[in-house]
């Protein structure tokens, strides 16, 4: 006999865990592609690149897959599109560790060493799941990678966030006073030190650092792997996948170089941002042997390996890029859209952060929220207000609507309690075609127009 069920007992049977729950929350980047996609925005939102991948990609997966047919009588000539080695495929664990042996000062075991993953965010989880405990902590330099602050939550973790600031040209308490610079920004290294106590696992750094841009330089690192030699249980999960996107003649330098650090650090890069095809989602780590480990067990328990073909494509596009000078050509075609943007923002009156590396540019937008009146100070704002009530949420909305730009709030990227730092702070991309890029420089200045024709009227 079939029976109807109602009431809410039934319903609590299908309740999800409870360290699930603050996830099930609408996707903020989906949220903002469809109401730039509703309102045909210029879309600066999400931070993949839609200029293209590099044309020596499609050769290098076809090579990959060739081969591997159907075949009536006996083996296909090759099994490129079989499962592989789950810790990496043996072509490219091995072009890594050519590749960043050198980079790391050391010679880096490919079998033992690298760890591939279905793209560096899978790499954030993995660490974060097979390194700690629920009852241990990560401290967050912030603002950060807001897929580490859903991570740890998701693993149970205690998240304790120490505030990157300005510490010249204006009130240094302020996050929102926005200097010309993302290297402007330092760790107060004192804050950082206290808050790491005998229960703090993971420390997250990030360089170049999403959203901000900024690029840790040697000194500063050095700074940072001193505290971290006062606490012995303290790992370094280094979320280094924009490696590749330096500016200014800067150098990158991988935490896991510094004297001391490798044995303590997980590395963590991503394909998709080094050859602008974030869909491969193809990311790996480099970690000690102690380490990596963990990692692969992880990994090979969800998803077992990541996809073959990829990976030998990649394999085969390190090779070709360097043949190609293409890690010299990157940089440069990315930094001259950095700047086009930053222009067209100081020309409309927000006041950009140039970030020394990356896809985006940080700004406050005190002048879109005067326009919209939209209050940034209201004494309802606290740590618990749902994002959508924030201002920096409210005013990309507006922009997306009434001037058919879309960027992406900022307070998502830090932890509740601060997100008072980031009432004014929006992100723009410019990861981006210049299409684009045009339209959205077009519409920015024709709104600025129109703004200073009310306030002359």
């Amino acid at each position: 006999m079939i029976t109807e069920s109602h009431g809410t007992q039934d319903a609590r049977l299908y309740e999800p865990a409870e360290r699930l729950k603050p996830l099930l929350v609408p996707n903020l980047f989906a949220q903002f592609t469809a109401l730039a996609n509703e309102h045909k925005a210029a879309n600066l939102g999400q931070g993949f690149p839609s200029f293209g991948s590099p044309d020596f990609l499609k050769k290098a997966v076809s090579e990959a897959m060739a081969g591997d047919i159907f075949a009536d009588v006996g083996a296909p000539e090759s099994l490129g599109n079989q499962y592989t080695r789950p810790g990496g495929d043996p072509a490219l664990a091995e072009v890594i560790s050519q590749v960043y042996s050198s980079r790391f000062g050391r010679k880096l075991d490919p079998l033992r060493e690298v760890v591939t993953t279905i793209g560096a965010q899978e790499g954030l989880f993995t660490t974060l799941f097979a390194l700690t405990n629920p009852d241990d902590e990560v401290v967050l330099l912030t603002p950060c990678f807001d897929a580490v602050i859903k991570s740890a939550s998701a693993v149970g973790l205690t998240m304790k966030g120490v505030p990157m600031r300005p510490t010249k040209g204006g009130d240094e308490s302020a996050v929102a006073s926005s200097l010309c610079r993302a290297s402007d920004w330092k760790v107060d290294l004192h804050e950082l030190d206290a808050a790491i106590t005998p229960r703090t696992r993971i420390l997250m750094l990030n360089t170049p650092s999403s959203p901000l841009g900024k690029v840790f330089s040697f000194e500063e690192m050095s700074s940072i792997a001193a505290v971290v030699r006062r606490h012995p249980r303290l790992l370094v999960l280094a979320d280094e996948v924009y490696e590749r996107c330096v500016y200014d003649h800067r150098e990158h330098v991988h935490f896991g170089s510094i004297a001391g650090m490798f044995e303590r650090t997980i590395s963590l890069f991503s394909a998709g941002k080094t050859f602008s095809c974030t869909g491969w989602r193809v990311g790996y780590a480099i970690a000690p042997p102690q380490l990596a480990a963990p990692l692969l067990a992880s990994h090979a328990a969800v998803n077992f390996c990541v996809p073959t073909p990829l990976q030998k494509g990649i394999a085969a596009a390190f090779r070709v890029a360097e043949e190609q000078g293409y890690f010299m050509w990157l940089p440069k075609m990315m930094e001259g859209k950095r700047d086009a943007l930053v222009k067209v923002l100081q020309e409309v009156g927000f006041k950009p952060v140039v970030p020394d590396g990356g896809y985006f540019v940080l700004c406050d937008a005190t002048v879109a929220l005067q326009a919209a009146n939209i209050p940034v100070d209201s004494q309802a704002l606290c740590p618990q207000t749902a994002l959508d009530d924030r201002p920096d949420v409210q005013v990309c909305k507006w922009l997306t609507k009434e001037v058919g730009v879309t960027a992406i709030p900022v307070s998502p990227f830090f932890l509740p309690e601060e997100r008072h730092l980031a009432n004014s702070l929006i992100r723009f991309a410019f990861c981006k075609d210049e299409a684009t890029l045009s339209l959205a420089a077009e519409r920015l200045r024709l709104w600025h127009s129109s703004l200073n024709g009310i306030k002359n009227a």
